[in-house]
Formats: C-alpha cells, sequence, structure tokens
C-alpha cells in the first residue's frame, strides 16, 4: 500500500492506492471518494459501485478499489465534520454523495512524496460548502465528556465518574451517548486509544512498546482492534514507505 495519511485532532484523511479488504467495522464514520472514477463499496453484505459514499459509525464495509486510487475521511463521532456529513446521511448506514467538483488541482499535491496537509483541509472545507452541509451540535454534555475522555485517556470507563460529572444518571449517560455519537463509551475510548498509537508511531518503534504507551493491554490487543477495524495487521502499517503520517496539527 502507498497511502497519505493526514491526521488533524478529530478527523484524518488517506490518500493513496488502498488494497482490496474484506468486512470490516470503523468506529469513526467514513466518507469515501474514488479519485479518478467509481469503486466498489459493500456495507452490511449489500454491494454497489459508487463515486463518493458516506458509512456512518459502527457500520460493517468492505472496499475493493482496483482501477482508482480512494480519499477517505474518517470521522470521530464527536468531531465538527462529522456533525456536517452527518446531516447528509439521514439516518441511513450509508448513501452516495456527489464527489467535488475539482479534484486535479490537489491530487498530485496529496499523492506527492511530501504530501500538503493545507491542500487536504481546504478539499474538506471545499467539498463541504459545495454539499450545503449544516453541522447537527452535539448535546453539550455528551461534547463535554468526548473532550474529558480525550484529556485523560483513561484505563477504562468508569461510568460513575462520567455521569456524575454531568448530573446524569449512569444509564442516562450511556443511552445518550450511543444517540447522540452512534457508538458506546466504551468503543469510543477504544477508538482514542487507536487514534493515540497514530499519533505515537515512529519508525522503527517496536508494536509492543506502542500498544503499551497508547493504552491497550498488550501487543495482541493492539493487533485484534487495529484487524477489527481495518481489516489490517499492525505491521502491514507500519512498513516502511507504506503510509506516510502527517501530524497536521503541527503544521499550521
Amino acid at each position: 500500500m502507498k497511502a497519505h495519511l493526514y491526521r488533524w485532532s478529530r478527523h484524518w484523511l488517506v490518500t493513496g492506492d488502498i488494497p482490496h479488504n474484506e468486512p470490516h467495522r470503523h468506529i469513526s464514520a467514513s466518507v469515501l471518494l474514488g479519485l479518478l472514477g467509481e469503486f466498489e463499496l459493500s456495507v452490511n453484505g449489500v454491494r454497489r459501485h459508487t463515486r463518493a459514499a458516506i458509512v456512518a459509525p459502527e457500520v460493517e464495509q468492505s472496499l475493493s478499489a482496483p482501477n482508482t486510487p480512494l480519499l477517505i475521511v474518517h470521522c470521530d463521532p464527536d468531531s465538527e465534520v462529522w456533525q456536517h456529513f452527518k446531516y447528509l446521511l439521514m439516518e441511513e448506514d450509508s448513501v452516495d454523495i456527489p464527489p467535488p467538483s475539482q479534484l486535479s488541482a490537489p491530487l498530485s499535491s496529496l499523492n506527492s512524496q511530501a504530501g500538503d496537509a493545507r491542500i487536504a483541509a481546504q478539499l474538506i472545507d471545499d467539498w463541504l460548502g459545495e454539499l450545503g452541509t449544516r453541522a447537527q451540535a452535539l448535546d453539550p454534555r455528551i461534547a463535554d465528556t468526548c473532550a474529558y475522555l480525550r484529556q485523560h485517556l483513561p484505563e477504562r470507563i468508569d461510568l460513575e465518574v462520567l455521569a456524575e460529572r454531568i448530573h446524569l444518571s449512569t444509564s442516562r449517560l450511556t443511552h445518550l451517548f450511543r444517540e447522540e455519537t452512534g457508538v458506546s463509551l466504551q468503543r469510543f475510548l477504544l477508538h482514542l486509544k487507536m487514534l493515540q498509537a497514530i499519533r505515537l508511531w515512529q519508525p522503527g518503534m517496536t508494536l509492543s512498546a506502542l500498544a503499551a504507551d497508547a493504552g491497550f493491554y498488550d501487543q495482541p490487543h493492539l493487533a485484534r482492534t487495529v484487524r477489527a477495524m481495518f481489516d489490517a495487521l499492525p505491521s502491514s502499517l507500519t512498513q516502511e514507505g507504506a503510509l506516510r503520517v502527517h501530524h497536521c496539527e503541527d503544521i499550521g
């Protein structure tokens, strides 16, 4: 795989040649675009060909794009970008959407050796502008809970502590969190640990060290998570030259 990953704090973009994969389930939502033409998308076992589509969080999907590089925006369940794209989903598991009108200019820059985070960010902004989306703001209590988990990244979810912070019962918090984000608290925390692994990974780093630093129980736990979320093994993602990671907060 030859691809670039542009990571912001609450969403990330992957572009390049994405290999055929088996059914997997992202905790984040997926916005998918064939850069040169259509690709095959399977959602909950139903296949279709599309140029651009959205897949909701926690929905089984697989991709096959032998003739076109893909651009994939992964949106965290609490991200502002997802609150815009979510408007188009209309409570479906997946919908097709119009592709952006301008692709040729950013394509060469995004897939160059150095990449260009500014063009990656602008492409998302321009696409949202063309789609005419409007954000659906999270319930402030759930937004606060997400921010707390991001800041502290606990080893496990303590429902009583989280519920007391925002003056809800544990059952109400559990229900409201899933209603607002589309995922459970436990799955959201696992997603944050996966993001931490992406943030911390450096060439030459051992997978056992990466798993420990990112908050996974052990290396097999990290491997199972990557397999379930991406249909890949951690080693395939960290091969030299396979995936170039751009930490966009640091680029400015």
